[in-house]
């Protein structure tokens, strides 16, 4: 199953240009299975999102992008309409751990510093502890800001995913996380991210996948 875990809409991150229901007719139109909306600090666009999904017979998951001290976190899980500009890591971990939900460091290799530079050691060690996967394939990121996350990712025994991180719509599944078993839902997402039941890819990496779908 083809899922772009990472993207943003008009409705609740006024830094995209995405429709919610184009991004639903184009990611059908892309060969995706399902895209999961995570906007940033607000979970109305999801909302929202999901709601079209159901309308129009086409899964879509509800996450947030919450940003921390220790950079910006992917959530699933944890059903909290909004969040403060910025969280501390460590009750960001409480809230989505009490919900039984999912916690993923967003494009955690972006800076030109190396993880445990740009957090110090101990802040990274004590939070590579405590995440469920990275995300190491970003549509945003350059290819060694994706490989450096990867090797994190690799060292530490740490699930891999991708998304596109979209703003438009021509972004839409440039990265995305395969997965071994069908995803119908949030608790299907958590329970399989949590198994290692997938890995990132680049949407050429991938068979069905092409990008210029999106413009015929």
């Amino acid at each position: 199953m083809l899922v772009d875990l990472h993207v943003h809409t008009v409705v609740s991150s006024p830094c995209s240009h995405i429709d919610p229901r184009q991004l639903i007719h184009a990611a059908r139109r892309l060969g995706l299975d399902a895209v999961c909306v995570t906007e940033h600090e607000e979970m109305e666009g999801a909302q929202v999102a999901w709601e079209l999904g159901w309308e129009l017979g086409f899964p879509v998951l509800r996450g947030v992008e919450v940003y921390t001290d220790c950079g910006d976190m992917l959530v699933f899980g944890l059903e909290i309409p909004s969040f403060p500009l910025q969280v501390p890591f460590e009750e960001l971990h409480r809230w989505v751990r009490e919900a039984d939900g999912l916690i993923i460091p967003a494009h955690p290799c972006r800076s030109d510093r190396g993880f445990h530079d740009r957090l110090g050691p101990e802040r990274a060690e004590f939070l590579l502890a405590r995440v469920d996967a990275l995300e190491v394939k970003n549509g945003g990121n350059t290819e060694e800001a994706n490989l450096r996350a990867e090797a994190v990712a690799l060292e530490y025994g740490i699930p891999g995913v991708g998304g596109s991180d979209a703003h438009f719509l021509m972004q839409l599944g440039r990265c995305l996380t395969v997965f071994e078993n069908d995803i119908e839902s949030e608790e299907d997402l958590v329970r399989e991210v949590k198994a290692g039941r997938c890995r990132a890819a680049y949407a050429h990496e991938v068979e069905g996948i092409e990008l210029s779908r999106l413009w015929r």
